[in-house]
């Protein structure tokens, strides 16, 4: 079982398959992922992948709102709308992948506008980046191991991440070509229109102010801090997460356009403020990202979302991958739009015991893109890459 068929064992499991609290054993869920744990946090993955890795290393049990069964309870859309204003439906399809490879790949970026979905897919055991654009799959192999695509625009640039040895490698890929961006050991997670990358160097936050140049360093509280961007705004706001050591306790940060930076409010919920969080996603102003509030033994993960413009932040439950100019998000297998959350739809021959992760959400909303497997047992079983359309 590789990462990313792991992806949903690592998060959506409850303890032993037994009835009771809805609650996830983060570490037997992932005990057998340890290796993955430095090229999780160098990959950039800052989503539940990065929320199973802090809980295996302190050993909490963490509640997601998930049911015995490890899927997320159906959530109905809402049905008290604004005055004059039609629910929104969303539909689903199965997104291809190239000739002679079998249905399974996964999501993992989108341009604003949804038209460019990144990805990859598999030849037997073996993953290769590809890139459907306008729904069509176009293989786009990057070098190293276990590679990643990240984000892409909306002119089809793309960055990514991938092994070379052990180390990891940073790329950008425009026009059919990859370039592999300066700093050696780097890892690239974000790009703007203007085509600046966000990412890490040598486990400290970076950006490259174009393909070709240097890194940028960005500023950290302290010369002990480590870190990452995560991503990057069309302004140059850079958005991304700090800790004072590597694998500790994390804190949501933002660099200003003139490298400035600053810690994000800490996010509150169930009676307390987080006592880990980072931010994840930027978008016009708008960020999300994860946050872990620790009662004891339990960890509860949450959603906070951040309002650079007002400073206002809120949070609610669940793991949001993804904000859009609107300031709506997804949340796994739904989409919270403004005041309206709506159920995702899975695909057919799916609805038994279904375990869908929307990962991408566009600017209109109408876009939205991810994965859809069933369960065997605690096995998530043959990802396969879906797009959901939605409107109202």
């Amino acid at each position: 079982m590789d990462t990313d068929e792991r992806y949903g064992e690592t998060v959506f499991r409850s303890m032993d398959g037994e009835p009771g609290p809805s609650t996830v054993d983060i570490m037997r869920a992932v005990a057998d992922g340890e290796r993955h744990r430095r090229r999780v946090w160098l990959a950039g993955s800052a989503g539940a992948a990065a929320v199973a890795v802090t809980i295996l290393a302190v050993g909490w049990t963490a509640v997601v709102g998930v049911d015995r069964h490890g899927s997320v309870p159906a959530v109905a859309p809402a049905t008290a709308q604004a005055s004059g204003q039609a629910k929104i439906v969303c539909s689903v399809r199965q997104l291809g992948t190239p000739s002679g490879q079998g249905p399974k790949a996964i999501v993992s970026g989108a341009d604003p506008t949804g038209r460019y979905i990144v990805g990859r897919s598999y030849q037997g055991t073996k993953p290769s980046t590809v890139i459907w654009v306008d729904g069509q799959v176009h293989q786009a192999p990057m070098p190293g191991d276990d590679p990643t695509l990240r984000d892409i625009t909306s002119t089809g640039a793309a960055v990514g991440v991938s092994f070379m040895g052990d180390k990891t490698a940073a790329w950008y890929y425009a026009d059919g070509k990859y370039t592999r961006l300066a700093g050696g050991e780097a890892v690239a997670n974000g790009i703007n229109e203007r085509r600046v990358i966000a990412g890490a160097v040598g486990k400290k936050p970076a950006i490259w102010r174009s393909p070709g140049e240097q890194p940028t360093m960005l500023a950290l509280p302290g010369p002990e801090w480590s870190g990452q961007a995560t991503a990057i705004d069309e302004d140059g706001t850079v958005v991304g997460e700090v800790s004072k050591q590597q694998g500790g306790v994390r804190v949501a940060a933002a660099w200003q356009p003139d490298g400035s930076f600053q810690r994000l409010p800490v996010p509150a919920a169930h009676g307390g403020p987080a006592d880990d969080f980072t931010a994840m996603a930027i978008r016009d102003g708008w960020v999300s990202g994860w946050a872990a509030y620790d009662r004891g033994k339990q960890r509860t993960i949450s959603g906070p979302r951040w309002n650079l413009r007002t400073g206002a932040v809120d949070s609610r439950d669940g793991v949001f991958e993804s904000v859009n100019a609107q300031g709506w998000m997804v949340e796994i297998t739904a989409l919270v739009a403004g005041d309206e959350t709506v159920q995702l739809p899975a695909l057919p021959g799916f609805q038994q015991e279904p375990h869908a992760h929307a990962y991408t959400l566009s600017d209109d909303g109408t876009t939205i893109a991810g994965q859809m497997s069933t369960l065997n047992g605690n096995v998530d079983v043959q990802p396969v890459p879906v797009v959901w359309t939605c409107k109202r």
